[in-house]
């Protein structure tokens, strides 16, 4: 879904250093945050590989809860990306909020291990998908202002590749540490929190500062006029963000996005079905993701490069048809 203007005049949007010379493939800015993602997601995955058999099995919630749960707090971290895409526009420092969001989910991950209801992690998990969905927006904007037009698949290609390897390397740990641990869960938590403040380290020392930072609005020329009023930020207006939705392309990819979505379950969701229709002991439930993040790192790469040759929106809508064949596999096949 990240469709960069191809109808933007040449030179448009060029980084320092960016001429008509070779340069690197991948900017710095998007391995370092490639990297951020990378540990951040181990260990968000390590919680989540985890989660759905400790919310039924310890806490005795319904796979129907659980679904309306995850549901829940998923739909917060959609709301959120649109106050934090707004505010790193409004701030012109994309860095700042992206680490706020990463810092906001990293502080979630300490608190499960207070938590032993399912009212308090709803709330921490609520306010774990806000950290998500206030770092999302800016960090695809510092990719994409970081990389120049005809390179942006393969950018965001291997961001995604860095990003999977993290969901790779997560379930994998929680299942090693359920197998060694006594207290397997409050383990798994506290390891993850340990892992999501390093990747709130990694974020700060090197990223660079003025990656993705706006350009101050040019000042119109001086006129011979009475003294200037102190300047005064313009004030954060959502209605400025929906009017976005008047330009025809990102109406008509918002429109798709919310259809899209609409036929769209979590992997958490699918992999209890899974567990239900084949009969997985619960041991071996944490490495149910593996498969799914194991031919995305994969695919990642290429389906970027692919996507940059052969067009953004046919490799999308691939993707989504292939998603939906998965769920009719899984809903109408045989047990096997």
């Amino acid at each position: 879904m990240y469709l960069a203007d191809r109808s933007a005049p040449a030179g448009a949007k060029t980084a320092p250093g960016r001429g008509s010379g070779r340069g690197p493939a991948v900017a710095p800015t998007v391995l370092a945050l490639g990297t951020v993602s990378l540990i951040t997601d181990i260990s968000s995955e390590m919680v989540t590989a985890v989660l759905p058999l400790y919310l039924i099995a310890g806490l005795g919630l319904s796979p129907l809860g659980f679904g309306a749960l995850d549901g829940v707090y998923n739909g917060v971290s959609a709301l959120v990306q649109l106050t934090g895409g707004h505010l790193a526009d409004r701030v012109r420092n994309h860095k700042l909020v992206a680490g706020i969001g990463y810092g906001l989910s990293a502080l979630c991950k300490p608190l499960l291990l207070l938590a032993h209801s399912l009212g308090p992690i709803s709330v921490i998990l609520a306010l774990e998908r806000t950290g998500k969905g206030l770092r999302t927006a800016p960090r695809d904007a510092l990719i994409s202002l970081s990389t120049p037009d005809e390179l942006q698949g393969r950018a965001f290609g291997v961001h995604r590749a860095m990003d999977t390897t993290g969901a790779l390397l997560g379930p994998l740990a929680a299942f090693l540490i359920l197998g060694v641990a006594v207290d397997g869960y409050d383990a798994v938590f506290g390891v993850s929190a340990c892992v999501a403040a390093l990747g709130v380290v990694v974020l700060v020392l090197f990223v660079p500062s003025g990656a993705g930072d706006t350009p101050p609005r040019p000042r119109p020329a001086a006129a011979p006029a009475a003294p200037p009023a102190p300047a005064r930020p313009d004030p954060v207006r959502l209605r400025d963000a929906v009017a976005l939705l008047r330009l025809p392309r990102l109406r008509a990819l918002a429109i798709c996005a919310v259809l899209l979505g609409l036929t769209t379950v979590s992997d958490a969701f699918v992999y209890l079905l899974l567990q239900r229709r084949t009969g997985i002991d619960d041991q071996w439930f944490p490495l149910l993701p593996l498969g799914t993040a194991a031919v995305f790192l994969l695919l990642a790469v290429p389906a970027g490069a692919l996507a940059d040759r052969i067009g953004r929106r046919t490799v999308f809508l691939t993707g989504h048809a292939l998603l939906l064949a998965a769920y009719g596999l899984l809903l109408w096949a045989p047990d096997w």
